[in-house]
């Protein structure tokens, strides 16, 4: 398990360093066949082709964008009929609520409905008339309002802390298009975004690995804590990204194979069904995966999916 993206990719640059004589012969191997690839015009890293290895091995900033911007908008519209019924009926909003006992946050905007502006005045005596006079005509005033109930918060919220841990299995076969990789990680956006405005703190890991021999080899790297704002670049880069996995990605499972003591095949294995799904469940059975999604259905079905089940797991009294 990696803290994040930078721990990961200096472990794999470190561990490469390291390799036994037959998987530097499977790194070598891979490395020439990206450069014959690259010289062809390949879409298979995505468009546009990248110019050389240098340009792939530091890759780190999601570039594609421009697809995104016309992808996204078709996975909201295509995910808005699921999630106007599960905002209805399974996970709503928080409602927001507003007392007069000081309890929660300080709206402003709430008193300023009701704000006015008086001059305080005390004639009990002739020195409080006095210094009332005086703030008059210093115009010395004082700023009240009539609404009493300007302290804001969740009514009915949860008593417990609700939390959401994604996994999503990173990569594809070699038969997938590099930019069918995209339609897991918008998903995975589009869900972190709908969990979190409805109180949820979500979690999102991005699994790389292969099965070779009857073995798996795995690296599950932390994108987003509970706490942090999803950065979507990362989340992109690392889940759907052909630049960074059909490169560097591929240098992980030498990497992380090597760490094992094991010797990847020629091929670097395959990812097998289920993989992501049986990780998870060994370490982290309450977790949801996003198993490999190349198209915008299979996608938008497994976030409805994870959703349903995701409230199936809460207490009855949420």
């Amino acid at each position: 398990m990696f803290d994040s993206v930078f721990a990961f990719n200096d472990f794999v640059d470190n561990e490469i360093k390291k390799l036994s004589s037959e998987n530097k012969i499977r790194w070598v191997s891979t490395e020439e066949n990206t450069s014959r690839q690259l010289q062809s015009g390949t879409d298979w890293y995505g468009m546009p082709t990248p110019k050389n290895i240098q340009e792939l091995d530091n890759h780190s900033s999601f570039l594609g964008m421009k697809l995104v911007q016309k992808i996204q908008p078709k996975i909201k519209d295509k995910l808005s009929k699921y999630l106007e019924y599960l905002d209805d009926s399974v996970i709503p909003k928080p409602k927001i609520a507003y007392n007069n006992r000081g309890l929660g946050v300080f709206s402003f905007e709430r008193a300023a409905m009701g704000m006015f502006e008086i001059f305080p005045v005390n004639t009990s005596t002739s020195l409080n008339t006095s210094v009332s006079q005086m703030n008059i005509e210093l115009d010395n005033k004082q700023v009240q309002t009539s609404v009493k109930s300007v302290y804001a918060y969740f009514k009915d919220n949860q008593i417990t802390y609700l939390s959401l841990q994604l996994y999503i299995m990173a990569g594809a076969n070699a038969g997938v298009k590099g930019n069918d990789l995209l339609y897991v990680g918008l998903a995975c956006a589009e869900l972190v975004e709908f969990m979190e405005l409805r109180g949820v703190s979500v979690e999102v890991n991005v699994m790389l690995g292969t099965a070779f021999n009857n073995q798996v080899t795995m690296g599950c790297v932390r994108v987003k804590r509970f706490q942090d704002q999803l950065d979507k670049n990362q989340l992109l880069l690392m889940s759907s990204d052909p630049r960074y996995f059909r490169f560097r990605g591929f240098k992980a499972l030498v990497a992380m194979s090597n760490y094992f003591c094991l010797t990847i095949p020629s091929g670097l294995g395959s990812i097998s069904t289920n993989m992501g799904n049986a990780f998870v469940k060994a370490i982290q059975p309450k977790g949801f995966v996003f198993e490999q999604s190349y198209s915008m259905d299979s996608a938008v079905k497994k976030v409805s999916t994870i959703i349903s089940n995701y409230k199936k797991q809460l207490p009855k009294n949420e």
